[in-house]
């Protein structure tokens, strides 16, 4: 028999704009929202087309465990971008592009 073993995933952060639309398509509210789920993800699940709006404003990564934990913040990286190559990271030491991290 095989041991159980526990698993750990990462994750992506959408913040969306949700637009409210009523029957008759007119809009009646708005709002800005942090989820695990895409904008076609979250139209899809709240309603569907004409019911919801959403577009997506930004995205991050979240590493570690997904497991009944809140939603991680935004990373804050003064003056650097918080993705791309790890070869234009500073403080990587300048990898070459096949020693690069996959980041999903």
């Amino acid at each position: 028999m095989g041991a159980a073993t526990s698993a750990m995933a990462s994750y992506r952060v959408y913040q969306l704009k949700l637009e409210y639309f009523d029957t008759a398509g007119k809009k009646e509210r708005e709002r800005v929202e942090t989820s695990t789920l895409d904008a076609i993800q979250y139209e899809q699940l709240t309603g569907g087309f004409g019911v919801v709006k959403a577009t997506m404003l930004d995205t991050w990564y979240c590493p570690g465990d997904t497991g009944r934990k809140k939603i991680c913040d935004k990373p804050k990286v003064a003056g650097e971008p918080t993705r791309g190559p790890a070869s234009t990271q500073k403080k990587r030491g300048g990898l070459p592009y096949n020693y690069q991290p996959v980041i999903p």
